[in-house]
């Protein structure tokens, strides 16, 4: 990155933390929101979980797919095979916006039985403003999120940025066909601040070698500007060259809009 392209960067980072400051924003600490949020424990309700299908509804169902719980089967298992195309997918409906921080998946233990799991996972939420399911992608522009090595030992990983919604659904993905079965859980915490949405312009090219976008934006882009997303969303944009490895401006800010 030459000096100019970093002096652009340092001048768009300063002219967003000013804002932050006249318009009253204040910081937010996702490392305190880390609680489990309830399917381990039963605090969700079996009819919050559904799936898009169920291999056996009786023994495979969704509410079945609880973290470290021995129940039927024993995971929620979809009636087919993951591929890099199937959009198979069990649904939490957590009721409220909730920040999310973390995800944790087992594959079907089945009291030693089970051999299948989800080597990888992609994410999807949605929240009431949003109107529509979005696709989860972390600050390196990356769907794809590493699931399990075996049937029995939970892998979590630490969202990077955290997910605002209300609803969360896990998307077992593999590059070649094979069966799959989860259990999952969800951390984080309920959100019960008076935040509101905002909207802002996309960032642009710089030529043929420079694109400023915002690919962690959780609200929609209309064409123009980016639309409805939480300000208490990330800050952090990327800045890429094709052809080139990835560069980032790491303006990391987490911030909450006061209403």
């Amino acid at each position: 990155m030459d000096s100019a392209m970093r002096r652009n960067g340092l001048v768009q980072q300063g002219l967003l933390l000013l804002i932050w400051s006249v318009f009253g924003l204040e910081a937010v600490d996702p490392s305190q929101c880390i609680a489990p949020l309830g399917m381990e424990s039963g605090l969700i309700q079996d009819e919050d979980i559904s799936a898009s299908s169920s291999f056996d509804f009786k023994y495979l169902a969704p509410h079945h797919g609880r973290v470290r719980t021995e129940t039927n089967g024993g995971a929620w298992c979809p009636a087919t095979q993951a591929t890099p195309d199937t959009n198979e997918f069990i649904e939490v409906d957590l009721k409220t916006v909730h920040m999310i921080t973390a995800t944790e998946t087992q594959g079907r233990f089945g009291n030693g039985q089970g051999v299948e799991f989800a080597e990888a996972y992609m994410l999807e939420f949605y929240r009431p403003r949003l109107q529509k399911w979005k696709r989860y992608r972390t600050k390196a522009n990356e769907e794809e999120i590493k699931g399990n090595i075996n049937t029995y030992l939970e892998s979590k990983t630490i969202l990077d940025p955290p997910i605002w919604a209300s609803k969360v659904r896990f998307l077992p993905y593999s590059s070649h066909m094979r069966t799959v079965c989860m259990r999952v859980e969800l951390y984080g915490c309920r959100w019960s601040d008076g935040v509101v949405s905002y909207s802002m312009p996309q960032g642009d090219k710089k030529g043929t070698s420079w694109e400023f976008y915002d690919f962690t934006y959780d609200g929609h882009w209309d064409g123009e500007k980016l639309k409805d997303g939480k300000c208490e969303f990330s800050g952090v944009g990327a800045v890429r060259q094709p052809n080139a490895s990835a560069h980032l401006l790491t303006h990391e800010v987490f911030f909450v809009c006061k209403a």
